[in-house]
């Protein structure tokens, strides 16, 4: 009997020692608010996430040495998918246990698709600053996105080639492989189609290849004025240096994948006057974006749509927070953070004024951006639109 006596007093002394010891770590981690950061580090698409992740680092930043939130310092849980959809998934999981107020989510279109209902399922706010397919929010209390929709910046771009370039001729190439780029060039023929343009014809990538010469071949000897490419900047780069091979003389316009500062070290020349449109451009005159643009100098960071629609997110995030008083990262803090950001209606930021629409998808207008050889042999955009 003394021997079970004994043994029930060391059970009871090591449960409420286990007990102390939970406290006391819950206690300290309490000191922080949590924000989560997925995305590509690595891989293909890298650039899109090692962007993202740099803009929500400027923030961040910003936001501690200003004193916080609410007293409490912010702290990032950051996972590298790769752009991954499986990757993208398993992370989500990560985070979901991980005391996150908030997950600045997936940029890219398909790997946010992946993982933002296991978000949505457990109440944490998710929001991509790069996912630009149609519908990624649709349906989802939790699921936001601050980028520009391809639904909204492709007619626009679409427009501005016919009426104000007046070109008439074009080609859709499409990355079969990337269901960005399916998507994306759903919308850009609709539109050539609604305004009577002529589609000479369209072509089609797979993947990444390094060959596209039998497919650019199917071009030669036709009127063209435009190149649609709808996918990212390294297939576009394969495909510009094959047009300039073949003598294929038409200009190449796309989305925010074909962004000058990526494009054009692989390109050169091949890169000057093509068109895309973003949610952001670094050249202009509006004080936020200048200062933004000396922000990412100084952290070696390139001032681009990724970037700064990440630091407007952040930025978002952390002005709820704020307002709502938040102090921890409970279910009762993530709904308030839900309905402050389903309430967003003209914030100014540096990528332009957004609001949330009902479904979480940001309403903003697009910039058009033109590549241009500076005289110093470099090269940059002007915004035309």
């Amino acid at each position: 009997m003394k021997y079970l006596r004994y043994l029930v007093v060391l059970i009871v002394m090591s449960l409420c020692f286990a007990v102390s010891c939970s406290k006391g770590k819950k206690s300290k981690e309490s000191e922080f608010l949590f924000i989560g950061t997925q995305g590509p580090l690595t891989g293909n698409v890298s650039y899109f996430g090692t962007q993202v992740l740099g803009g929500v680092e400027l923030a961040v930043e910003e936001v501690n040495r200003t004193g916080g939130i609410n007293s409490k310092q912010v702290k990032l849980i950051s996972f590298d998918s790769k752009g991954n959809g499986k990757e993208s998934l398993l992370i989500a999981n990560k985070l979901i246990v991980s005391d996150v107020c908030a997950v600045i989510g997936e940029p890219t279109s398909g790997a946010f698709l992946s993982s933002r209902s296991a978000y949505d399922r457990h109440g944490i706010p998710v929001i991509s600053a790069g996912a630009t397919a149609n519908g990624v929010t649709d349906g989802l209390d939790y699921a936001f996105r601050t980028t520009l929709q391809d639904s909204i910046g492709a007619p626009y771009l679409t427009d501005y080639l016919i009426d104000e370039k007046k070109y008439k001729n074009y080609v859709i190439i499409t990355n079969t492989a990337d269901s960005y780029s399916v998507s994306l060039s759903v919308f850009f023929r609709k539109r050539l189609r609604e305004r009577n343009a002529n589609i000479v014809a369209e072509g089609r990538i797979f993947g990444n290849p390094t060959d596209v010469s039998a497919e650019i071949r199917k071009l030669r000897g036709k009127d063209i004025d435009v190149v649609i490419y709808t996918g990212y900047y390294q297939e576009a780069a394969v495909i510009l240096n094959e047009m300039g091979k073949q003598g294929i003389d038409a200009i190449m316009a796309g989305a925010d994948g074909l962004q000058q500062d990526v494009l054009t070290p692989l390109v050169g020349d091949l890169g000057v006057g093509i068109i895309y449109y973003a949610g952001f451009s670094p050249n202009t005159d509006n004080e936020l974006v200048k200062q933004f643009n000396q922000l990412a100098l100084k952290k070696n960071l390139q001032s681009e749509v990724f970037a700064a629609q990440a630091y407007d997110t952040a930025n978002i995030v952390f002005s709820i927070m704020k307002k709502s008083n938040i102090t921890n990262c409970n279910a009762d803090s993530r709904s308030m953070l839900r309905a402050g950001l389903s309430k967003v209606r003209n914030y100014e930021g540096v990528a332009g004024t957004l609001s949330f629409d009902n479904e979480g998808n940001a309403l903003k207008a697009p910039f058009i951006s033109e590549i241009y050889k500076t005289g110093a042999g470099t090269y940059s955009t002007i915004v035309t639109e």
